[in-house]
Parts: C-alpha cells; sequence; structure tokens
C-alpha cells in the first residue's frame, strides 16, 4: 500500500507516495509534479529575442539563470554560424555577480522556509527564521537592482553583453548592499567571514562553531541521523562557474562530461495521475546536480571532508549548500572590485539573428539548485523548438525499482515520513521549474 505525502512550502508542490516496510521505514517512493505549464510549447514561432523575456518567467526563484542561460544558448548559435560574440570582461562581471546574488538569495530562503520546519524535533525560531530570510533575499535583490533593474524577473542581458552601464555610485550601493549580505551571513549561518568560511577544511572545526548551520548539524547528529538520505554519489556539473568547472564526479573521481550525452525522457504515468518531471540521465545513469555536485567536482575541502564521513547523504549536502554562500559572497567581492568601468557594457553583433538561415545553440548556467540547461533551434530568427531542462529534473524525476532517480534513491531506508520529507527538501526541490 502506497501512502501519499503532499509536499508544500516549496516553489509549487509535489506529491510522495511512499511504500513502507514493516517497521515503517520507506521501501520505494514515487514522486509526482502534477502541473503542466508549457512554457517550451509558448516559446515556439516567436522571435529569438522574446525568449530573453519570456524564460525568466519559468520561475519565481531562478528566472536570473535561466535568462542567463537563454543568453549563453543564443549567443551559441551566433558561435556556430560562425560569427562569436566579444563579451567584454565587465559586461562577464555583471553577469557573474548577479547570478551569484540570485543563488546566495534562494540558498538562505530555502534553509529557513523550507528545510528547518521540515527537520522533526528542531525547535528553531521561526519568527526570526523568516525575518532572516526576508532581509537576505531583500538586500540580495537591492543588489541585483542596481545593476539589472527589477528582480526576479529581468531581461537585463542579451547576446553581446548587458544592458546597464553602471556607475562608480551603483557600484559603492553594491558594495554597501555586500557588506549588509557578510553581516547577515556572520550573525545568522554561521558565525564567521564569508572568506573565513569559504576556506573551512575540517568537519570538526565545523560542529564548534556558533550559528544556526552548525546549531542544526548538531541536531542531527544527536538523533543519529547522519547517515540518511544516501544515493548514488555521482555528481555533474554543467557549466564553468564562480567557485569551478564543469565536469562529473562519481564518489571522488573527476572527469570531464559532454553535453552531448544528456538524455532527457518523456513524462509519466503514477497510478492514474500524469507526473510531469522529465527524468535526465548522463550515458544511461541518474546524476546528483547543485551545490554538492559544485563542491564534489570542485574538491572543496570541507565538503570532501564531510563526505569522507557521511557519503552524499543528508548532513554533507546540507553542508555544501551553506558553505556555497560564504564563498559566494567572497567571490562577488572580488568581482566588484575587478569592474573597469570604462569597458563597453554591450557590444553589438555583426548580423542579426534573423539573417542567419538554420541554427541552433545549447548555453549551461549553474542556478542555485544546480546545472541549468537551454538548447535551441532556430530559423531566420524565429524559434523552431526550445528545449528547458531543469536541475530538478536531474534530482528529482522518477525512475523505477529497479533503477531510481537520485532523490527516489536517496530516500529508500529512511526510517519514517517526516525523515522523508525532510531528506526530499534537502534536495531544494522546484515543482515550478521542473514542469516548466
Amino acid at each position: 500500500m502506497m501512502h501519499e505525502r503532499l509536499i508544500e512550502r516549496i516553489e509549487g508542490e509535489a506529491t510522495l507516495l511512499l511504500e513502507k516496510g514493516r517497521g515503517g521505514e520507506i521501501r520505494f517512493a514515487e514522486i509526482i509534479f502534477p502541473h503542466f505549464r508549457g512554457m517550451e510549447k509558448i516559446l515556439e514561432r516567436k522571435p529569438a529575442l522574446d525568449a530573453l523575456a519570456l524564460t525568466p518567467r519559468v520561475c519565481g526563484i531562478c528566472g536570473h539563470a535561466h535568462l542567463m542561460a537563454t543568453v549563453a544558448a543564443l549567443e551559441s548559435c551566433y558561435e556556430n554560424a560562425g560569427m562569436p560574440l566579444t563579451i567584454s570582461p565587465k559586461a562577464r562581471a555583471i553577469r557573474s555577480m548577479t547570478l551569484a546574488l540570485e543563488i546566495v538569495q534562494n540558498h538562505f530562503k530555502w534553509f529557513y522556509l523550507t528545510l528547518l520546519p521540515a527537520v522533526p524535533g528542531y525547535k528553531y525560531r521561526r519568527d526570526s527564521a523568516v525575518l532572516t530570510a526576508h532581509r537576505a533575499a531583500s538586500t540580495c535583490a537591492k543588489a541585483i537592482a542596481s545593476l539589472a533593474g527589477q528582480w526576479p524577473h529581468t531581461s537585463y542581458a542579451l547576446p553581446g553583453g548587458v544592458m546597464c552601464d553602471p556607475t562608480h555610485l551603483e557600484l559603492l550601493q553594491v558594495d554597501a548592499l555586500l557588506h549588509d549580505m557578510e553581516k547577515i551571513f556572520r550573525t545568522t549561518l554561521l558565525d564567521l567571514e564569508p572568506e573565513e568560511a569559504a576556506e573551512l577544511s575540517g568537519v570538526g572545526a565545523l560542529y564548534e562553531l556558533s550559528g544556526d548551520l552548525p546549531e542544526l548539524l548538531r541536531h542531527v547528529r544527536k538523533m543519529g541521523w547522519e547517515s540518511l538520505g544516501r544515493s548514488y554519489d555521482r555528481f555533474i556539473v554543467l557549466s564553468r562557474h564562480p567557485l569551478g568547472h564543469a565536469g562529473k564526479s562519481v564518489r571522488t573521481r573527476y572527469s570531464r562530461i559532454d553535453t552531448a550525452h544528456i538524455e532527457e525522457g518523456e513524462f509519466s504515468d503514477v497510478g492514474a495521475r500524469r507526473n510531469y518531471a522529465r527524468p535526465v540521465r548522463y550515458r544511461g545513469s541518474f546524476f546528483e546536480t547543485g551545490p554538492l555536485a559544485r563542491a564534489m567536482v570542485a574538491k572543496t575541502p570541507i565538503v570532501r571532508d564531510m563526505h569522507r564521513r557521511y557519503k552524499d547523504g543528508f548532513v554533507t549536502r546540507v553542508t555544501a549548500r551553506i558553505q556555497e554562500v560564504g564563498r559566494l559572497l567572497a567571490e562577488i567581492r572580488k568581482r566588484v572590485k575587478s569592474i573597469d568601468l570604462g569597458e563597453p557594457s554591450w557590444i553589438e553583433p555583426q548580423k542579426p539573428l534573423s539573417d542567419i538561415d538554420a541554427v541552433s545553440g545549447r548555453g549551461t548556467v549553474e542556478a542555485a539548485r544546480g546545472s541549468l540547461m537551454h538548447t535551441v533551434h532556430l530559423r531566420r530568427g524565429k524559434i523552431l523548438r526550445y528545449c528547458i531542462v531543469t536541475p530538478t529534473q536531474w534530482n528529482l524525476a522518477n525512475g523505477t525499482q529497479e533503477d531510481p532517480g537520485v532523490a527516489q534513491n536517496a530516500l529508500v531506508g529512511v526510517p519514517d515520513e517526516a525523515l522523508a520529507e525532510m531528506v526530499f527538501k534537502s534536495f531544494d526541490v522546484c515543482s515550478v521549474c521542473t514542469t516548466q
């Protein structure tokens, strides 16, 4: 008999159908994402540049990442047509900063609004958690707005660069907001400066620190849950990013990847219900993507040490996502200092896309939840077909009992439903992106 559990406090909603053993442990889980939005179909026959306004609407949390993936795909079209674009270091730095800020705000909201309420028996301060999430998200949004205008659905990047031309005053505003973010990080998540958090190497020292992350880890250790949530120990990163590079890691063995070997499946039926999450595999196997994957591929010391003890389980996944906040804040500050305001923000392409007969392009970026890939096929500047592969498809789409997906595999053996939801939410679930 399958037990149904509706998953809320995520972007959208999902349902877990849990098959239990005699002791209540999870023997198998089906994951259902019940809504279909049809964003890929909406894009068909539209002018290519319309995608810059439409794809950010895929998600209200990581719309910026979708914009960047669209821009990368369209720039790839120019390159494949023999007309590679020139992007100034200034434009690349601004794109990198705004995307990193979006990731930071997501991680704060995920930790305080999604994960902590799902941890059984954990007495967190609810009002304080909500306030922290709000302060962090609004501060990041102000910093993004100083460079890119409105957020989350900005369309300020386009093939050739960015549409903003920041002044010295606007960079000072971003710098001041970064100081605010560093203080929020230090006084809530982890009592360290972001640069110090980025250099953490030993798990023992992490447990001794103050902050909401060490407090949660101590609770998990006290309850004996450190081994929960292990999956395949296979990780994938599709794009170079401020903290590392593309590649895959099987356990701790790194190798390069070729996106031509990514395979997207079809929608599936779970009983009488349709699940609108297409599974994604690389060379026929499921891989985890996201902050843990980025840290494993980049060989981040603190995450590697946690992995040596607890493999790819709940505590390692949570630690990787929070430590990434510190690393990103430190990296954003470097980007602010590197910008040369005298460089151009945008360099015009040689020709418009409408002058190119037929071409395809692919763009990959690292979003908050993991690797995001957009593929576009154009004819005379019109979209023939558009394909979006999201991080949640990698992590949370269904396989079979013989070959379960990443999250399905992580749920097997979890003692009860409440802990199953906690493990499930450690993947930072986004139903909206998954069912785009």
